[in-house]
C-alpha cells in the first residue's frame, strides 16, 4: 500500500449522535461531521457519493444498514467513524454505541453493539479497513480480540478516543470534540518537516501528544500489520527539497557557473 487511497474504490461512512431522548445532547458531534465530510472529500478527492454522513440515528438498525452498505461499496479503503456516546451493557462489560433512542438502563436493546460494526468490517474485502470510535470506553472494541479476531485480518486499524474506563471529552464551548478537533487540525494543518504523505501512526503520535498535553483522554490504536504505515494523506505541511545546484567549472574567462536542477547530458 505504497499510495494513497484510490478514489473510485474508497467509502467514509461518518456517523454522529448528538440528540438523545434519555441522555445528555453533544452538539459538538454535528461539527464534527461537518468537517470531517468536507475533510475527506477533499483530501482523497472522493466523488460525494462516496461520503455517506449519518445524522442521530434512530435506532441501532439504522447504524449496522449503513455499516453494511459501505463495506457493500468499497473495494480500496472502508472507513468508519462513529462520534456520541459509548455505553457499556452492565452484565457483559461490551461496548455500545448510542442512538437517539437509546437508554442507560437498558443498554443491551437500545444501543448498538460495536459488534455490529466489528463483523461486517472484518467481512470486507478492501486493502485498508480504518475504524474511529471517538466516545467513551472507546477503547473496549480492542476486548478479547486484540490480541486475536482482531488481529487475524490484514489492513485493519483502529482507533479510540479513550481507554476502556476512561471517558472522552466534548470541552463545553468547543466546536468539535476533544479528540475530533485535534486530529481535524492534525490533517488540515499537516507536519511541518515531514514526509509527502502522513501515515496513520504518525498522525496517531502526534494526536496523542497533542491530547495528552492539553490533559485531554490519552487515544489508543489497534493496528493489523502495515497498515499503520501506509500513506494515508497528503502532508498539508509538505515543503520539496530544494533544487540541486550544479558546479561547473571555471570557463575560459575565469567565472563559475551555476546552474540549478536537472541539465542535459
Amino acid at each position: 500500500m505504497a499510495a494513497l487511497p484510490g478514489p473510485d474504490g474508497t467509502r467514509v461512512l461518518l456517523i454522529g449522535a448528538s440528540e438523545f431522548t434519555a441522555l445528555d445532547g453533544l452538539p459538538a458531534v454535528a461539527g464534527n461531521l461537518t468537517l470531517f465530510r468536507d475533510l475527506f472529500t477533499s483530501l482523497w478527492r472522493l466523488p460525494p457519493g462516496h461520503v455517506t454522513v449519518v445524522a442521530n440515528p434512530s435506532i441501532p438498525r439504522d447504524v449496522s444498514r449503513a455499516v453494511q452498505e459501505a463495506v457493500d461499496a468499497a473495494t480500496d479503503t472502508l472507513l468508519v467513524y462513529y462520534a456520541g456516546h459509548g455505553l457499556l451493557d452492565p452484565r457483559t462489560g461490551k461496548l455500545h454505541l448510542a442512538t437517539e433512542m437509546s437508554d442507560p438502563k437498558s443498554v443491551h436493546d437500545t444501543a448498538t453493539p460495536y459488534e455490529w460494526i466489528r463483523w461486517p468490517v472484518e467481512k470486507s474485502l478492501t486493502m485498508r479497513r480504518i475504524v474511529v470510535l471517538d466516545c467513551c470506553y472507546s477503547a473496549r472494541a480492542f476486548g478479547v480480540q486484540s490480541a486475536a479476531a482482531a488481529l487475524e485480518v490484514d489492513g485493519t486499524y483502529l482507533l479510540a478516543a479513550s481507554a476502556e474506563t476512561a471517558v472522552a471529552l466534548s470541552p463545553p464551548g468547543e466546536p468539535l470534540t476533544a479528540l475530533t478537533g485535534e486530529l481535524v487540525t492534525l490533517m488540515k494543518e499537516g507536519v511541518p518537516g515531514g514526509p509527502e504523505y502522513l501515515s496513520l501512526d504518525t498522525l496517531f503520535t502526534r494526536l496523542r501528544t497533542r491530547l495528552v498535553t492539553r490533559d485531554r483522554a490519552e487515544p489508543q490504536r489497534l493496528c493489523r500489520n502495515q497498515l499503520g504505515q501506509a500513506p494515508f494523506i497528503r502532508n498539508a505541511a509538505y515543503t520539496p527539497p530544494p533544487r540541486p545546484t550544479l558546479r561547473i567549472p571555471c570557463g575560459p574567462t575565469g567565472h563559475r557557473r551555476y546552474l540549478h536542477g536537472p541539465q542535459p547530458a
